[in-house]
């Protein structure tokens, strides 16, 4: 009898014995055995991706443990997504979830086409509120232009006079020291419609400062097209700015082939 209990004292000790001779786990995450796009433009190739502290930091043949393995066999594993062109600024002050985005790979968001959901000196407020509430995606913000403009003006036609483009320039260096990524217009509505190219050279200038660009929902996406596309790079290279164009596309029958030999 007395042997039947040490040996079964003896067999209970061994799943603790097993557990401080395993290692801990190298990693917090290990992704098996995936397709793995580099985000580049290369052919996926097969590999593992490591994870720790919320980093990758191995790609390859893994051979330690994760904390947590997920087998990506027959899946493909890339980068988040970037949405160059979010709309949420004001939603995720809500609702910090951004699920419609996550499930669709999108981890980090630039929001503020129409202008930031914040005046230039309220942007790291946002940030902040953004910050403690928490969100579930990477976020940065353009500052627009146009909000620039209907903070000095209002939303009315006409021209500024130098003081007020003076002005202007003002609240787009308070952006950009604020953490704005670049400076935007969206051209096809007013009051953004109202600006020319001269007004945005001028502010796209402000924005090189602080090495910011110049991203625009151009002023014609039909008859005009080429012509709005000239602008956008007029104003790049006047400015001192790389360009980007929201949704490039010929909208219209008019439009239709004329970026085509």
């Amino acid at each position: 009898m007395m042997k039947r209990k040490i040996l079964l004292g003896a067999m209970s000790m061994l799943p603790l014995l097993l557990a401080a001779n395993t290692p801990a786990p190298e990693y917090d995450i290990v992704i098996r055995g995936g397709r793995v796009l580099d985000g580049a433009g290369s052919p996926w190739v097969s590999a593992d991706v490591a994870v720790k502290d919320g980093r990758v930091v191995r790609i390859g043949r893994v051979a330690g443990r994760g904390a947590k393995e997920i087998d990506a066999k027959g899946r493909y594993v890339s980068p988040g997504f970037i949405d160059m062109m979010d709309q949420s600024g004001r939603v995720l002050v809500k609702n910090g979830a951004a699920e419609n985005k996550l499930l669709m790979g999108v981890t980090t968001v630039i929001a503020g086409e129409g202008g930031p959901p914040a005046e230039a000196a309220e942007i790291p407020a946002h940030f902040k509120t953004l910050e403690q509430q928490g969100i579930s995606v990477n976020y940065g913000t353009y500052y627009s232009a146009t909000q620039a403009r209907v903070k000095v003006m209002g939303d009315g036609a006409g021209q500024p006079t130098p003081a007020q483009l003076e002005a202007m320039g003002r609240e787009v260096k308070i952006a950009m020291d604020n953490g704005a990524f670049g400076i935007t217009s969206a051209l096809i509505y007013p009051p953004s419609s109202f600006q020319t190219t001269s007004d945005l050279v001028t502010l796209a200038k402000v924005a090189a400062q602080c090495d910011g660009f110049y991203a625009t929902h151009m002023r014609d996406e039909s008859e005009g097209l080429v012509k709005a596309i000239e602008e956008a790079i007029e104003i790049g290279e006047k400015g001192g700015v790389k360009v980007e164009i929201f949704h490039l596309k010929a909208a219209y029958a008019p439009g239709w082939g004329k970026l085509m030999p």
